[in-house]
């Protein structure tokens, strides 16, 4: 990458912190876990983690990561970017990832987002999947992006991420999205839309498979921001649209869910219909819509 030779400084920089100090011969040889009776091992210093980052031992590797996942703090995140610059395996690049994700500090959103172009789409998705565990305003368009990828994988996380982090106002684009062969939007759907949002849903029941339809109905029913009327409003439209047994097995299983005292009228009315659907073959399901994305 263009920008590898301006961050090997940070790496240097954070190596001759506490310059002078050594780390235990055998630090990185102790078991994370020690047998009982023995003292806890020692938690390393930025500077201890980052110099073990250069061992040859793959088990000192893990072990600086680990330690430096646990410090978290903003100059964890420089070394990190350098190992990725460095060149690493395929399992390996993942890992670092991940763990960027995990020490959720913005300072890794630069590096994140240039991985969201990376030739592997297993690389672009963990990408997604760590810029999801970061607070930033800029996570949610980097997020969106990922709808657009080439791959259906990568699509899917974007969809899922989007519903994890709570994007409401990208409500609109994971509806085209869904209505673009991007299955998975139909949860962030359920969790993020409105009553709106739930009419527009309910008018894939007999053009979309019911399996990709009803989790995003199933987070709309188990929602506590949506009034009785809304949820009513869905049961009565599945039941009417696709009076199948794949139906009542779901409102079967959202019922045996809810709590004795729960007297809704959405529960009443899941409960009848249930009592009517007959346990007949599911309908087939509608054919896959073209391979495509949000755009």
């Amino acid at each position: 990458m263009n920008h590898s030779k301006r961050l090997m400084p940070m790496l240097a920089g954070v190596l001759a912190l506490g310059a002078g100090a050594t780390a235990p011969a055998n630090l990185w040889a102790q078991p994370a876990r020690p047998p009982a009776g023995q003292a806890p091992r020692r938690i390393p210093t930025v500077r201890e983690a980052v110099t073990a980052l250069q061992s040859s031992n793959p088990d000192a590797v893990e072990q600086a990561l680990e330690d430096l996942t646990r410090i978290g703090t903003p100059e964890v995140v420089p070394p990190l970017v350098s190992l990725i610059h460095g060149g690493l395996s395929d399992d390996m690049l993942e890992k670092v990832v991940d763990k960027l994700g995990i020490i959720g500090r913005p300072e890794a959103i630069d590096e994140l987002s240039s991985l969201l172009r990376h030739r592997r789409a297993a690389v672009r998705q963990h990408a997604l999947t760590a810029l999801s565990r970061i607070r930033d305003p800029r996570v949610r368009g980097l997020l969106e992006a990922g709808l657009r990828d080439s791959d259906s994988n990568v699509r899917a996380e974007a969809a899922q991420a989007l519903g994890r982090t709570n994007a409401r106002p990208s409500i609109e684009l994971l509806q085209r999205a869904f209505e673009r062969n991007v299955p998975e939007a139909a949860e962030a759907i359920g969790a993020l839309g409105d009553a709106a949002a739930a009419d527009r849903l309910l008018e894939s029941v007999g053009r979309a498979p019911l399996s990709v339809l009803l989790p995003g109905f199933r987070r709309f029913l188990d929602r506590r921001d949506l009034t009785d009327e809304v949820k009513v409003r869905i049961v009565e439209q599945l039941v009417a649209r696709s009076p199948t047994a794949q139906i009542k097995g779901f409102l079967q299983e959202w019922v045996a869910h809810l709590l004795p005292t729960d007297r809704t009228r959405a529960r009443q009315r899941a409960e009848r219909a249930i009592r009517q659907i007959n346990d007949a073959p599911a309908a087939p399901a509608a054919p896959a819509a073209p391979a495509g994305g949000a755009r």
